[in-house]
């Protein structure tokens, strides 16, 4: 019987059983390499994860129609985004307006929409920020002898056509004013053709959509100036409140003073007035998180684009309130008032459920491993019993044929032995009593060939 002992005081090194002039190895470093190729694989899933987790999240922003100032106002955000390296960034669909733009989103072709909710409002998206707030109001020059807005009637009235929600809005503040929009003629313009048509006296009054305000628009304020004169005047909408009342997407402001620039300003005195809104608006499916960061780096652009959109000084958080009357996203209202909660703020509670469940696991597992390794172990000792029941018949008996047999079944259980060995199931004290159990069998062995011999002599 052909053992190599030396191997077997070594459990963490390879060891070799040669029979019948064949070499079988086994070894307990399989089981290292196994949990190696096993941590490497964990480690490039968490990288894999990781990198993953960190690429930007690129969100579909509906807007248009294209050269309108939300259009811009989008291309600025993208534009924006883009130079912050920002983890959110946005990709633009081009609509005609509000209607479709708010079509998207309902539908699930956009995450996100710059909508006038005067014209139209998506069901299934809520405020995320105010991009531009508006302060419709009338404007003629001082020889039309329109004080009021009941004045109108029989008057021609000029409004920019595109969108159409601007005639909308005009009929609606008439009839608030019990002024039939049949007694007053409409008249549809483009932007180029307000000041040729003030001038030509083609309209008695305009009523302008201009953002008019705090934030003045200096292209549309000269225009008007140009359009009414020097010393124009402002009929304001004094009821805004119970228009505000009737119409959610309605709301109250006011004219600054000195909106229409001047010395003496112009007007002399804040003017009551409606405000009508230009909103970015997210989906209700979006998370809360992504519409929070979303909000805070919009809003941080407000200074690094300044010199090129500076209409987008003119971005404002929405009202938060409880009674406000268009709804804000859950994820921009916890950002806007400080309640944005952390990763682990969020997820925390899981985190403890996962690491008691995982608690649970780990010792349901060690309980079902240690049996199984008991069990393996009992297995791998089979063997001593196999080798002591040799032990006797090799003792009483001289026939060579017979010790050869006993010989190769021992080497078979050896064999066994170290397999059990390499992967594990016996530990260094289980090896020590095989190895004296074998240096028996090796011992009778040798004995009774030695009585054999002295017998044939």
């Amino acid at each position: 019987m052909m053992t190599d002992e030396a191997m077997l005081d070594e459990p963490g090194r390879w060891v070799e059983a040669r029979q019948g002039g064949q070499i079988r190895v086994f070894g307990k470093g399989r089981r290292g390499f196994t949990i190696l190729a096993g941590l490497l694989a964990m480690a490039g899933l968490t990288a894999a994860i990781f990198y993953v987790a960190n690429q930007p999240r690129t969100l579909k922003l509906a807007v248009g129609p294209l050269g309108s100032e939300d259009a811009r106002m989008a291309a600025g955000f993208v534009q924006g985004l883009n130079r912050e390296k920002s983890q959110i960034r946005l990709r633009l669909i081009l609509t005609e307006g509000s209607e479709e733009s708010a079509r998207k989103v309902d539908g699930g072709d956009a995450d996100l929409a710059i909508v006038r909710p005067d014209i139209a409002l998506p069901a299934k998206a809520d405020t995320a920020l105010i991009t531009r707030r508006s302060f419709p109001f009338l404007i003629t020059d001082k020889d039309s002898a329109i004080g009021r807005i009941a004045d109108l009637r029989g008057r021609r009235v000029g409004v920019v056509r595109n969108p159409a929600g601007n005639i909308v809005l005009l009929k609606l503040v008439l009839a608030q004013y019990e002024v039939d929009p049949t007694e007053v003629t409409i008249i549809g313009l483009t932007p180029d053709e307000i000041v040729p048509a003030a001038r030509e006296r083609r309209v008695d009054a305009f009523f302008s959509v201009n953002a008019v305000g705090a934030r003045a628009n200096g292209d549309g304020t000269a225009r008007l100036r140009s359009a009414w004169g020097e010393d124009p005047v402002l009929i304001p909408i004094r009821e805004a409140d119970a228009l505000a009342a009737r119409v959610r997407a309605i709301e109250t402001g006011e004219i600054v003073r000195g909106a229409l620039g001047g010395d003496p300003p112009r007007p002399s005195e804040n003017l009551p007035t409606i405000a009508i809104t230009s909103r970015l608006v997210a989906s209700q499916d979006l998370d809360e998180d992504v519409v929070g960061n979303l909000v805070s780096a919009l809003l941080a652009l407000r200074v690094t684009l300044a010199a090129e959109l500076p209409q987008i000084q003119g971005l404002e958080a929405p009202a938060t309130d409880k009674d406000a009357p268009l709804p804000v996203h859950p994820g921009a209202a916890a950002f806007i008032d400080g309640e944005q909660k952390t990763f682990f703020e969020r997820y925390g509670d899981w985190f403890y459920l996962g690491v008691m469940a995982l608690s649970l696991f780990g010792t349901g597992a060690a309980g079902l491993l240690g049996r199984e390794s008991a069990a393996r172990r009992r297995q791998a000792m089979l063997g001593l019993d196999r080798l002591l029941a040799l032990l006797p018949q090799i003792r009483s008996t001289t026939d060579l044929d017979r010790l050869d047999r006993y010989r190769s079944e021992a080497d078979a259980i050896l064999l066994e032995v170290l397999g059990d060995f390499g992967q594990g199931n016996l530990d260094s004290s289980a090896i020590a009593a095989y190895r004296l159990v074998f240096d028996q069998v090796s011992r009778a062995v040798v004995e009774a060939k030695i009585r054999a011999a002295a017998i044939q002599i």
